[in-house]
């Protein structure tokens, strides 16, 4: 199984994400927070899945359902270090540049799960 690290921006998705639905319903809320760490899991124990971002092929793009809709994480493999970078993790409905998404988290470190 690979190691997770969190991006800064990916930590404060999450805690976005959170809030936005727990404003509505927190039991959504925490239903949703779940399921992302699941899909986040499931990075871990397959740390080549989801679909390489056709701007820049070191990214990868994994979807997470949640109801009509889900989330949209993505991450990168570092395979020497036996590591999957979580660098962002979105709404699927929410607009995103693909040729910038994550250039800023490979400046920096990162949490490890």
């Amino acid at each position: 199984m690979s190691r997770i690290k969190y991006s800064e921006s990916a930590h404060n998705d999450l805690a976005r994400l959170h809030q936005f639905i727990a404003q509505y319903d927190e039991k959504i809320a925490e239903r949703a927070l779940a399921t992302i760490i699941e899909g986040i899991d499931y990075i871990a124990a397959h740390p080549l899945s989801g679909s390489p971002l056709a701007e820049r092929q070191n990214l990868r793009r994994s979807v997470i359902d949640f109801g009509a809709t889900g989330y949209l994480v993505f991450h990168k493999r570092y395979e020497r270090q036996d590591v999957n970078f979580i660098a962002r993790i979105i709404h699927q409905k929410e607009w995103y540049d693909e040729t910038n998404i994550g250039l800023a988290e490979d400046a920096g470190g990162g949490n490890t799960k």
